[in-house]
């Protein structure tokens, strides 16, 4: 009897607490969203009388066991408050009790791993300690301190309706973060920095992290406006949204940078500023704000969504390492600008970026699995090749992503789309061209990062007069001819880059400029006239003293892609760098 009654007890806490979690949806139909692999990646612990839930950090193929951070520990508040959103997304779209309890035991850790002054620890080691010294883990405001804000301001939002007294403690240690919050971005509000010649806010380091700061003051703050947080969120909405250059042809295209110390670097991953921005600029009623994430949206994710994804620009695009953490901030970022705008477009958008989950994509897999809810942990776009483990990162934001698409109609209905045809950029390394005058010098550098940038390969010097030329191969259009150059300091010289098609001018570029420092770019040379399909003969030249340059892109002026959204219909997306325009229509 003893026997029965044990089995019943654990049976009833599995259903409670543990047992896996199949989302359904609110009109009670089957879901893709299956938050089975998510549950077992989570252990529940108590710590000094309190019960926790705790994300286990990596999960590896074939059996997805746990795996810990080796040095770190074996769960950190960065995993935890992002699955704490999960379960509560969940609760919210499906009223599961289960992922509610599951939410309030993961907040119970992300409160214990704040510090008296507001910052917040990361990791715990296996006997439940802090990790209160290690890099990814000393007590400070950096990107566990903004996703454990985000939890708390959204976890106040839920529970404020639910429970009113646990919604109180959230309070009190999302307030007690937003002091802290307020004590690293204060001293240096609205001053600015230069870095190769364009302002810096010097208030933000880490713009990409505060973003999720940014996200859990605008989720208290819709439903409890308190002149504190408004004044943190408008602190960080401004400089989020000034550091964001380019527009639809210039380069970085309007992106919203990520790190302070380069205006020319840009990763996906982590990258939810749009997200942010447009989030809070309906919330406090900032068209300014909305409108700095329409641009990244319209003028660089869509060009994303013609070109395939990438890990980042630095500033050539890169295929390798795309993630389910760089997918789905465009996903986040083009839904939340559908809400802050109610054009449509930008739901149909989040749907074609989300399909990259369901095999979208260089490799051809689904890296979204509904049947055991795993999000699969990368991508390498050269090879095709995939990185089949299955950790608490990816998991939780491909079922973010599948959540955000699920829940509106007119962005499901392009999670399965399928790419057709694509046409679009093609970049040739300078080291592939051969000499047209003089002796060019090619040159290998001792490493591809520079400090703030990444070549692409070998580089190119020309002297004064020294000329490189090859021949290409291009489908008929004009294009677009941008140079990846290193930007040399010079205050006597002007020295340029020259290139001509075919013979004809298409225009030159600076590479001296008057910064005290040097640094690697893209930069717009010009637009070529209408080409025939067929080869044609690409030539650089340098004038005045030396160029040195990585590659060189050819953007036809009109790129498209082709994308299989269901049984016989097929969409084309256009975009016009010229015009600055984009269109979907059928194809």
């Amino acid at each position: 009897m003893k026997q029965v009654i044990s089995l019943l007890v654990t049976f009833v806490l599995l259903i409670s607490y543990g047992a896996p979690t199949l989302a359904k949806q609110a009109n009670g139909k089957e879901s893709i969203i299956n938050l089975s692999h998510l549950d077992s990646l989570n252990e529940e612990v108590t710590i000094d009388g309190t019960e926790m839930l705790i994300t286990h950090i990596y999960s590896e193929y074939p059996d997805y066991d746990w795996v810990d951070a080796s040095g770190e520990g074996i769960a950190a508040v960065d995993d935890v408050a992002r699955a704490a959103i999960v379960y509560l997304t969940d609760y919210e779209n499906n009223k599961n009790q289960a992922s509610l309890e599951k939410a309030r035991k993961l907040l119970n850790f992300v409160m214990y791993m704040q510090a008296e002054d507001g910052e917040f620890y990361n990791f715990i080691y296996e006997d439940l300690s802090i990790n209160t010294d290690g890099p990814t883990s000393k007590k400070s405001f950096d990107w566990w301190a903004a996703r454990g804000m985000w939890a708390l301001g959204y976890g106040y939002k839920v529970f404020e309706k639910v429970d009113s007294d646990y919604a109180l403690q959230l309070e009190d240690h999302f307030l007690l973060g937003n002091e802290a919050l307020q004590n690293e971005i204060n001293d240096t509000y609205g001053e600015y920095d230069w870095v190769h010649g364009v302002q810096v806010p010097r208030w933000i380091t880490g713009f990409d992290a505060m973003s999720n700061a940014l996200l859990g003051l605008s989720e208290y703050y819709s439903i409890k406006p308190k002149e504190s947080v408004k004044d943190s969120m408008l602190k960080l909405g401004t400089g989020l949204s000034h550091y964001q250059y380019g527009d639809f042809d210039t380069y970085p295209f309007s992106a919203h940078l990520g790190w302070d110390g380069s205006p020319t670097l840009w990763h996906a991953w982590g990258s939810s500023q749009s997200f942010a921005l447009a989030k809070a600029g309906k919330v406090l009623n900032k068209p300014e704000w909305v409108q700095s994430a329409k641009d990244e949206a319209d003028n660089l994710f869509t060009h994303l969504l013609v070109t395939g994804m990438i890990k980042e620009m630095a500033p050539t695009p890169t295929k390798d390492e795309q993630i389910a953490y760089g997918v789905n901030m465009i996903v986040q970022g083009f839904m939340e600008t559908y809400k802050a705008t109610n054009e449509t477009k930008y739901a149909r958008y989040a749907g074609l970026a989300a399909s990259w989950f369901t095999g979208n994509n260089d490799a051809n897999f689904a890296m979204y699995d509904p049947e055991t809810g795993r999000g699969y942990d990368g991508i390498n776009g050269d090879t095709g090749k995939v990185n089949y483990n299955s950790g608490a990162e990816s998991t939780i934001e491909a079922l973010f992503a599948m959540q955000a698409i699920t829940s509106n109609n007119k962005a499901n209905k392009y999670l399965n789309a399928r790419t057709l045809t694509r046409f679009t950029k093609s970049i040739i390394e300078a080291e592939t061209f051969t000499a047209a005058n003089g002796s060019p010098e090619i040159i290998k550098p001792e490493s591809p990062w520079t400090g703030d940038a990444l070549y692409s390969g070998d580089l190119v010097l020309l002297e004064d007069e020294e000329a490189i030329k090859k021949e290409i191969s291009l489908e008929k259009g004009k294009y677009l001819v941008y140079a990846a150059i290193e930007k040399k300091h010079s205050l006597k010289h002007e020295n340029f880059l020259n290139v001509h098609l075919d013979g004809e001018n298409v225009g030159r570029i600076l590479v001296s400029n008057s910064t005290d420092d040097s640094y690697l770019t893209l930069i717009k040379v010009g637009e070529t006239s209408h080409l025939e399909e067929g080869k044609h003969t690409l030539t650089l030249k340098a004038n005045g003293e030396t160029a040195v340059i990585d590659n060189i892109v050819l953007q036809p002026v009109k790129e498209s892609a082709v994308f299989s959204v269901k049984k016989n219909k097929s969409i084309i997306l256009e975009r016009n760098f010229q015009a600055g325009t984009i269109e979907m229509s059928k194809y």
